[in-house]
């Protein structure tokens, strides 16, 4: 039997499959292969597309399993193929079975061989009416065979027609339809990638598909179609801007092509060039429209219009999938651009993460080594907690430090005489505040006195934390804001003030009794010896034998007052309500009442007879300062010391409005008021002890702190 002649023309085929993956990869493996004639193959997933495309095509592969919910629609593909060839391109255990009892199977190839592909290409060429050339046009008969039992070949070879398809020939056409050409530019459409380059093949395909060379490309700018792309021989210039109103408006909204078979009878757009008397506009998407111009009217077949209306919604969706690729290229490299930013914070996060480490590690290794005592707290949804301390304070303090890590600051630090104060502690530890407050606390070597500085220390980078990139690779910064508290023993520099105080108090005094006590009998005796020198009588040298007598007790009293010998003070355990008792009948206070009940239980080591005189003299100065009749004074004990108070009887009797531990400078701050506190000073002074005033809305309160409790053990 022989061959038919070859036909070079290119064969348009549908290669049908259930996926589009599937469908799109046998349709380039096919169009690729390079011998053979050229082929255009369109990949097709479902009947409908076929039923819309087999008439433009020489052959329809149906690449599907018939068992298969997919391959059962065998019978449907081949019914809407009409007129087209179908070749069965499927599995060698059921096909050609399938392909014999299938009316409308034209050929067949086994899908599972190497060169599968070729033997398709082969069958193609054979279906359609031409001679296949890639030299396996022999093998046909025995691929269509292959199901049969190999040890039965010689009868295959004898009696062909019992594996073989019977083939039909369909007759190629004499030259490319305008479909065919338009069919054929699908594939360099899909695969272009730029949007001018897109305009561009639009022209070109349109001018080689439909061979008018009045044809042109038009995009939106500023509300008209000003043409962008012209075939060769249309001159940009010719064209003029078209208004996107009206008519061309309507193709761009709707997307439906516009016909227009005669332009000087139809008055819906004007003549686009000298010549032109039928148009044909293909819009593409909202964008743009392909004008197509012919010097004839009606120069437009219905089925090249339809290609073209196709072929426009094709073009349409690549330009579509251009400006999403667009859109995505430049969201990518806006997120590049924000994961590189977010990149370098990071590593700028993670380096300042370093530094903090290195810091936090720093004044760990120096509280360690502090040789004064320290407290290292964490700051624990808002408030404070010891945790841990270092072994100086342990040492100082006597305490184990176990039995304070994870209480709160305030109750396993704050010494006494620091309760009153413990809100304003508590907000500067929260605030990180570095600040400083004294304090007296007790100690294995009894009560001294410390200046507490607090110490915050940089809180880590936290960022929303939560592992972010501020903490990347710093996983162990992830904690809460910390700080130190170190205690500085300041009680030989506060003695030494108190000394230094004291002495220049002793001084001032001195100054006084000389200017009010000493000069007067100088000036009397000068006056008397000069009146005796004049007079000579004798009986004035009396006088100035009296002068120098008081003179001498000044003198005596200055030396006494130089020598603190007027304050020398032994002490012992005293009980404080008793000797304020005993001070209270000794002084005359009128009608004023005296309450000890707060300090019952206060027994503090102090000389008992200089105690009494002090609080006899301050008796008589807060009493004599009352204005209002029966006012009450209150002797009560303090954290490290006692007070004496002064308020109205008609007044409450809490003292929350006057500060219940007056800060030093003592009486420093009361000589200026008159209450003639020299002498409470100098013995308390002698004792060692704080004493601060502090007045306001006719109360007083004069509190002594640092009064060391006596020793009464088993007493």
């Amino acid at each position: 039997m022989a061959n038919p002649p070859a036909n070079p023309r290119p064969r348009t085929v549908l290669y049908v499959a259930a996926s589009e993956t599937a469908a799109s990869d046998g349709a380039v493996a096919l169009e690729r292969l390079e011998s053979g004639p050229k082929r255009s193959v369109r990949a097709v997933t479902g009947v409908d597309r076929v039923r819309t495309w087999s008439p433009e095509s020489d052959c329809v592969v149906f690449a599907e399993t018939p068992t298969t919910a997919a391959g059962s629609n065998l019978l449907e593909v081949v019914e809407a193929c009409d007129s087209a060839p179908v070749i069965l391109f499927s599995e060698a255990s059921y096909a050609p079975a399938a392909a014999r009892s299938t009316d409308g199977i034209d050929g067949y190839v086994r899908r599972d061989t190497d060169d599968a592909v070729s033997h398709l290409a082969d069958e193609i060429e054979w279906v359609c009416g031409g001679v296949g050339t890639t030299g396996n046009a022999d093998k046909r008969e025995i691929d269509v065979g292959s199901d049969a039992d190999p040890e039965s070949e010689s009868d295959a070879e004898s009696e062909p027609d019992d594996d073989v398809i019977a083939m039909a020939g369909v007759p190629a056409p004499p030259s490319p339809r305008p479909a065919d050409v338009l069919l054929e530019s699908i594939p360099e459409l899909v695969a272009c990638r730029d949007r001018d380059r897109l305009f561009e093949l639009l022209v070109e395909i349109a001018v080689d598909a439909l061979e008018y060379e009045y044809c042109w490309l038009s995009t939106v700018r500023f509300g008209d179609l000003v043409p962008r792309t012209t075939a060769p021989g249309i001159s940009a210039d010719a064209l003029e801007s078209l208004s996107r109103a009206g008519p061309l408006g309507d193709v761009l909204r709707t997307g439906e092509p516009l016909r227009i078979d005669d332009l000087t009878t139809d008055d819906r757009l004007p003549t686009p060039l000298e010549g032109v008397e039928s148009l044909y506009c293909v819009p593409i998407g909202d964008v743009g429209i392909v004008h197509v111009a012919a010097d004839a009217p009606a120069a437009f077949a219905e089925l090249d219009c339809d290609a073209l209306a196709a072929w426009g919604r094709i073009a349409t969706s690549v330009l579509e999938r251009l400006d999403a690729d667009a859109t995505d290229a430049t969201a990518r490299e806006r997120l590049r651009r924000e994961r590189d930013r977010l990149r370098t914070e990071r590593d700028q996060l993670a380096a300042k993460g370093d530094e903090l480490a290195a810091e936090r590690d720093r004044y760990r290794t120096l509280f360690a080594n502090v040789p004064e005592p320290a407290v290292r707290y964490e700051i624990v949804d808002g408030e404070p907690v010891v945790r841990t301390v270092n072994d100086t304070f342990a040492d100082v303090f006597g305490t184990d430090p176990e039995t304070i890590v994870g209480d709160p600051v305030d109750e396993s630090t704050v010494p006494p005489g620091l309760e009153r104060r413990r809100a304003t502690l508590l907000e500067s530890l929260r605030a990180g505040e570095r600040c400083q407050l004294g304090s007296r606390r007790e100690t294995v070597d009894g009560v001294r006195e410390f200046l507490l500085t607090l110490v915050p220390l940089a809180p880590n980078a936290d960022g929303d934390g939560h592992g972010d990139a501020a903490t990347e690779g710093n996983e162990d910064l992830d904690h809460n804001p910390e700080g130190l508290i170190v205690y500085s023993d300041v009680t030989e520099h506060s003695r030494r003030e108190r000394e230094l105080a004291a002495a220049e108090a002793r001084l001032e005094t001195i100054a006084a009794l000389i200017d009010d006590d000493v000069r007067p009998p100088l000036n009397v005796a000068r006056g008397y010896l000069e009146i005796a020198e004049e007079t000579g009588d004798r009986e004035h040298f009396a006088a100035v034998d009296d002068a120098q007598e008081r003179l001498r007790e000044r003198v005596d009293r200055l030396v006494a007052i130089a020598r603190q010998d007027d304050v020398l003070v032994e002490t012992e355990p005293v009980a404080v309500h008793d000797v304020a008792r005993r001070a209270w009948v000794a002084v005359d206070t009128g009608d004023a009442r005296l309450v000890t009940r707060a300090a019952n239980n206060r027994v503090l080591e102090a000389d008992k007879a200089r105690l009494r005189e002090l609080l006899e003299s301050l008796l008589v100065a807060v009493v004599g300062e009352a204005t209002e009749k029966e006012p009450i004074v209150t002797v009560r004990a303090t954290d490290d010391g006692f007070a004496v108070a002064r308020r109205d009887s008609a007044a409450a009797e809490t003292d929350a409005d006057l500060e219940a531990d007056p800060v030093s400078d003592r009486v420093a701050a009361a000589d200026g008021t008159g209450f003639g506190l020299g002498t409470v000073e100098r013995i308390a002074d002698a004792h060692g002890w704080d004493v601060g005033v502090a007045e306001a809305n006719g109360r007083l309160t004069v509190s002594f702190r640092g009064v060391e409790p006596a020793d009464v053990e088993g007493e």
